[in-house]
């Protein structure tokens, strides 16, 4: 799963097929119909959760009896990734 985190007002917006934009309006994406590779613009900073990571926390039982959460894996997407396209 894609998202991006907004440099200006610290919003976070999970992509899209549809452009979508952060709260202060100066960040901005969306995934291309493969619905792998994505376009961002503007202050972006690309982020992604691993959906197996991120599907395993919400479905195993511990998630109920848990007192601090269930930890996922999550990452800041580099610059130079295949299924990212910075546009101006």
């Amino acid at each position: 799963m894609k998202l991006i985190f907004c440099n200006e007002c610290q919003d976070i917006i999970k992509l899209q097929h549809e452009k979508r934009t952060c709260m202060c309006g100066k960040s901005w994406g969306y995934y291309e119909p493969d619905g792998l590779h994505a376009i961002i613009g503007g202050e972006s900073i690309p982020l992604g959760i691993a959906n197996r990571s991120f599907l395993l926390a919400l479905t195993n039982g511990r998630r109920k009896i848990s007192q601090s959460g269930i930890l996922f894996d999550a990452f800041v997407i580099p610059d130079n990734c295949d299924t990212i396209t910075k546009s101006p």
